[in-house]
């Protein structure tokens, strides 16, 4: 009898674990149902786009635009970045800034990288009265000019005129000759003219006198032109002597009488008088 009971008691306990394990099963089957879990999207970053490109890519797009920048840089210096400006400075007396401006258009045809200064300065001292020039280039687009004029003096042979260092120059064809002396003689006597010129208006500034005529013949006798309308017939020799004594008759005779003063005498001089 106590045996049937404790087997009778024991059932029910076991038949409500296993009810119970089934209501936990149960449970756990309604929550997991149609329960599963989203993975958050990270947002887009640069940084995981350069990462997700392979480096060779990068390398080559890399070398790419590098060749490119460097062919085009190549054909700017080439052919592209023109002279856009020339600037002129100097001491202008017989040019004008925009003559030798325009003396130089061919430059604006010209690159700046390639442009050479060295001939733009050949170029520039080829033209008459130009003594000497200074070419630079100022970036971006500027070719700079400093030049020089010769000072004519004198003009030789009707042909050239002369600096004060007895060095033909270019005749322009607009020049005006009118106000300068005029030289003649021997080809190769024409540094002994320009010192003989020099001395002598040296000597007649003196007494307001000033010369617009100095000539030397074949023979080497010279005469001399006088801007009050003398004529000086000096000679070969004892030029220095025949001199003083032009001075003293320009100090004493009546300078609008006189048409010619012959000085090739010993101690004297022969008149010619304009007539009256």
């Amino acid at each position: 009898m106590h045996m049937s009971s404790m087997k009778d008691q024991a059932k029910p306990a076991g038949e409500k674990g296993k009810r119970k394990a089934a209501r936990n099963s149960a449970k756990r089957s309604l929550s997991n149902k149609g329960a599963t879990r989203l993975e958050k999207k990270e947002s887009f970053t640069f940084k995981r786009f350069m990462s997700a490109i392979p480096m060779w890519f990068i390398q080559s797009v890399f070398v790419c635009i590098l060749l490119f920048s460097s062919i085009w840089g190549l054909q700017q210096v080439r052919w592209g970045w023109p002279v856009e400006q020339v600037e002129v400075e100097g001491e202008f007396r017989y040019w004008q800034a925009e003559e030798l401006a325009r003396q130089l258009l061919w430059v604006k045809e010209q690159n700046f990288f390639s442009l050479d200064v060295h001939q733009v300065k050949l170029e520039l001292e080829k033209l008459p009265l130009v003594k000497s020039a200074q070419v630079k280039k100022i970036w971006p687009d500027t070719l700079l000019v400093k030049f020089k004029e010769d000072i004519p003096v004198a003009v030789w042979n009707q042909q050239a005129l002369l600096n004060p260092n007895g060095e033909e120059l270019l005749l322009p064809e607009s020049f005006d000759t009118v106000k300068l002396p005029k030289l003649s003689g021997p080809e190769n006597k024409i540094d002994q003219v320009m010192r003989q010129f020099q001395r002598f208006q040296s000597r007649l500034s003196g007494v307001d006198a000033a010369m617009v005529s100095l000539a030397m013949n074949a023979v080497g006798s010279w005469q001399v032109e006088l801007e009050n309308g003398w004529t000086i017939r000096l000679g070969r020799q004892q030029l220095e002597q025949r001199l003083e004594r032009l001075i003293e008759l320009l100090k004493i005779l009546p300078q609008e009488k006189v048409a010619v003063v012959d000085l090739r005498y010993g101690k004297g001089a022969a008149i010619t008088w304009l007539p009256v």
